[in-house]
C-alpha cells in the first residue's frame, strides 16, 4: 500500500528549523490525497500561474514580488488553494513569494523541465546536464513546506509517433525520484498528459506499471473537451475520462482544463469534477490559467512590474463555480486503497516502446570515461553551430557503414546503447573514434571539424567504464535499466513554452507547455533554431539504420 507523507524539506531540515509551517502537509494514501493533519481528503482546487505579458527574457512569476504580492491576494480572493507553475529560474532567491504563498495556504505544484532543459518527443534524450539542471531545482525548492509535486513531463508524447519519449521521461521520473530520496524527500513526482485519443490508454498504464521506483506518483491529464454550457458530463468526454482512472491505483487530477471556445467560460465543468461525477476519482484539478495571453485563456489581466490587476467575466463565472462546490470525500483512517498496478502496455504499431526497460541513468563520470579512453577525438570541447551540423553529417555516415549500437536507442526493442544516455558531442566523438579504430588509426577526422590524436589515453580499456556511478551514485552496467517487469536478453516537447496555440481544439488539440524543446547541451553552441527537427542535445541515433546523429542548430 502506498502511504507517504509529502515533505517539502529534508528531515535534517525540518528539525533544524525553529519555523512552524503555516500550512498542512499533504499525504498520498492509494489515489487520493489527504491533509495528514486533520485526515481529510485534499482536492487541488488551483489555477495554472506563468504570467508573461510585459516580460522580457525567462518567466519566474515566483521571483518577482511585485506580481508576486500582487497576485496572492487575487489567489485569496477567488479561493483556490494551489497553483501550477511552469517554469522558474531556480538560481534567484523565491523565499518571499513561497512565504506568501504559504501562509495563504496555497501550494505549488511545479515543472522540474525548463525550455532550455527538457526531454524532445521527437528526438528524446536524458543525459547529465539536463538531469543535473532537474537536480538543482529541486535542491532550490526542497525547504518549502507548501511544494506539493512535481512534475517531470507535459504531454512529451502526444502522439504515436513520438511514444518513445515516454520511455525517457519515465526513466528521468525513475532517477529524480532517486535522487529526492538521496536527500531524504518524498515529493511526489508526477506526470501530465495530453489525452490523446490513441494513446491515452497506454501512457496511463505505463506510468503506473513495473516497480515502484520507477512509476510515476500522481498521473495528471490535460484536457480541453467541456467547451461551454452545450456540452455536459457525457458528451465532453470527461465521462469516458474518469471511467479510465476508476481502478488507478495512484492519484489523478487534470493538470490543465478550460476549453475557451466559447466566452465567457462559466465553467459548467467545475461541479462535475467536484461532485458526484469525478470527486471519488480525481483529486480535482488546475483551470488553465490565471493570466489573460494572447492564447485568451486567462482570467485577468496583468503587467509584468505593474500592480494594476484587470479582471474579466471569466474571474467572476470562476470564483462563483469553484465557492459552490463541496466535494465530499473520505477519511484518511476509514479509507482502504485498492486496486492493481497497471500492466506494462507491448510494444505496438501504435506504442513504440518496450515497457519493462528503460534508458539507463545519466553518469558524467561513465561518458568522461569513455571520452578518456579514445584514441581520436575533437580538439574542442564545444562546437559551434556550423560544426554541430558538420558533425551530424559526418556520424550518420560512420553509423550508417559501421555498427554504433553502443550510443544507439530502439525504444522498440528496449534496447539502450551503454554509452547512449552521453551528451551529443561524446556521442559523436565516440563515432569518430569507432571509424578511427576501423581504419587501424590510419586517419582521425571528421570531415573540417578539427580533431586529434591520443597517444596514450587515460583510459586503458573503456570497458572499465560500464562500473562507474551514475549520476545518483549508483555503481552498475547502464543497461540493466528496468521498469520492473522484467528485462529480455534483446534490449534494444514543454514544460517550457507555455504557450497554447489561439486556435486549438477542445478535443486534444492542446499545445501548451509541450515538452518539444530542444533541449540543452553546453558543448554546443546555444544559437540554435529549435524550429527544426532535431537537437544536439537531444539527438538519438537509429538502433535499425544507424543513419544520422541529427543536429537542430
Amino acid at each position: 500500500m502506498k502511504f507517504a507523507t509529502l515533505a517539502s524539506a529534508s528531515l535534517g531540515a525540518l528539525c533544524a528549523s525553529s519555523v512552524v509551517a503555516a500550512i498542512d502537509p499533504l499525504t498520498i494514501k492509494g489515489s487520493k490525497w489527504f491533509n495528514s493533519k486533520t485526515g481529510e481528503q485534499f482536492y487541488f482546487k488551483g489555477i495554472a500561474y506563468q504570467p508573461r505579458t510585459g516580460l522580457s527574457g525567462n518567466p519566474d512569476p515566483l521571483a518577482d514580488m511585485v506580481g508576486c504580492k500582487r497576485d496572492v491576494a487575487v489567489f485569496k480572493d477567488l479561493g483556490i488553494n494551489s497553483i501550477r507553475v511552469y517554469d522558474v529560474d531556480y538560481t534567484k532567491s523565491h523565499d518571499e513569494c513561497m512565504k506568501l504563498l504559504e501562509d495563504a495556504g496555497i501550494y505549488l505544484l511545479l515543472d522540474m523541465p525548463s525550455p532550455q532543459y527538457s526531454i524532445n518527443r521527437a528526438e528524446p534524450h536524458w543525459d547529465h546536464d539536463t538531469m543535473s539542471h532537474w537536480q538543482a531545482k529541486v535542491d532550490a525548492f526542497a525547504k518549502y513546506p507548501n511544494l506539493v509535486a512535481w512534475i517531470a513531463g507535459n504531454e512529451v508524447a502526444n502522439d504515436v509517433e513520438t511514444t518513445p519519449s515516454a520511455a525517457f521521461v519515465k526513466a528521468a521520473i525513475r532517477d529524480m525520484k532517486a535522487y529526492l530520496k538521496t536527500k531524504k524527500l518524498t515529493t511526489p513526482v508526477g506526470y501530465a498528459d495530453n489525452d490523446d485519443p490513441k494513446i491515452r490508454m497506454n501512457l496511463i498504464n505505463f506510468f503506473n506499471c513495473g516497480d515502484e521506483g520507477s512509476r510515476a506518483d500522481f498521473y495528471g491529464i490535460n484536457t480541453y473537451r467541456w467547451c461551454g454550457d452545450e456540452t455536459d458530463f457525457k458528451t465532453s468526454g470527461y465521462e469516458d475520462i474518469t471511467k479510465n482512472m476508476t481502478s488507478y491505483t495512484i492519484p489523478s487530477l487534470l493538470t490543465e482544463y478550460g476549453c475557451n471556445l466559447v466566452r465567457p467560460r462559466t465553467f459548467s465543468e467545475v461541479k462535475s469534477l467536484y461532485g458526484t461525477d469525478m470527486g471519488s476519482t480525481f483529486s480535482g484539478g488546475i483551470l488553465y490559467e490565471y493570466t489573460e495571453e494572447d492564447n485568451e485563456y486567462g482570467v485577468v489581466k496583468v503587467s509584468f512590474g505593474d500592480s494594476k490587476v484587470e479582471k474579466n467575466s471569466d474571474y467572476d463565472n470562476f470564483k462563483k463555480v469553484l465557492a459552490a462546490v463541496k466535494p465530499q470525500g473520505v477519511k484518511m483512517d476509514s479509507y482502504k486503497a485498492s486496486g492493481k498496478d497497471s500492466v506494462c502496455p507491448a510494444a505496438s504499431s501504435v506504442w513504440h516502446v518496450k515497457s519493462d526497460v528503460l534508458p539507463p541513468t545519466p553518469s558524467q563520470a561513465r561518458c568522461q570515461c569513455m571520452i578518456d579512453s579514445l584514441g581520436c577525438t575533437f580538439k574542442s570541447d564545444k562546437l559551434s553551430t556550423d560544426e554541430g551540423k558538420l558533425v551530424g553529417e559526418v556520424v550518420g555516415n560512420i553509423c550508417g557503414a559501421t555498427s554504433c549500437d553502443e550510443i544507439s536507442v530502439d525504444t522498440a526493442k528496449g534496447m539502450y546503447g551503454d554509452f547512449s544516455a552521453c551528451s551529443s558531442l561524446q556521442r559523436s566523438a565516440w563515432a569518430v573514434n569507432k571509424n578511427y579504430e576501423n581504419q587501424n588509426g590510419a586517419v582521425c577526422e571528421a570531415g573540417d571539424v578539427e580533431t586529434k590524436t591520443v597517444s596514450s589515453p587515460k583510459q586503458d580499456d573503456i570497458k572499465e567504464c560500464l562500473n562507474k556511478k551514475d549520476d545518483n551514485g549508483t555503481a552498475g552496467k547502464p543497461s540493466d535499466s528496468s521498469s520492473g517487469s522484467s528485462q529480455d536478453d534483446d534490449k534494444n516537447s514543454s514544460s517550457g513554452s507555455n504557450s497554447k496555440d489561439e486556435d486549438s481544439s477542445d478535443e486534444n488539440d492542446s499545445d501548451e507547455n509541450d515538452s518539444d524543446d530542444s533541449g540543452s547541451d553546453e558543448d554546443i553552441d546555444e544559437d540554435s533554431d529549435t524550429s527544426s527537427g532535431a537537437s544536439a542535445v537531444t539527438a538519438q541515433l537509429s538502433a535499425a539504420v544507424a543513419a544520422a546523429l541529427l543536429l537542430a542548430f
